[in-house]
């Protein structure tokens, strides 16, 4: 069987509801650990940028809710933050 690692679910999940133009996901676990000892093992923090048409005519705190809910199960089972650029078009 195999096991994804969370940036490909978060990769999946993310292109399935919003079929962005740009998608970069960075995981930035290593520099929090000196605050979150689980951190250390990884996937626990990441740095997403997604543009997608999906989110024109929506304001930033609704983008961040889909992107959240979404990522809702993610969350529930080991992401502990998400820096977070949700955009209607690329600047």
């Amino acid at each position: 069987m195999l096991i994804k690692n969370l940036k490909t679910i978060l990769t999946e999940k993310l292109t399935h509801a919003f079929e962005p133009e740009v998608l970069s996901i960075i995981d930035e676990s290593s520099k929090h650990a000196d605050h979150n000892p689980e951190a250390l093992k990884g996937e626990t923090h990441f740095r997403v940028k997604i543009v997608s048409k999906k989110f024109q005519g929506v304001s930033k705190l609704e983008r961040h809710r889909w992107v959240y809910k979404v990522l809702d199960d993610e969350f529930k089972n080991g992401i502990h933050a998400l820096a977070l650029t949700a955009q209607d078009s690329v600047e």
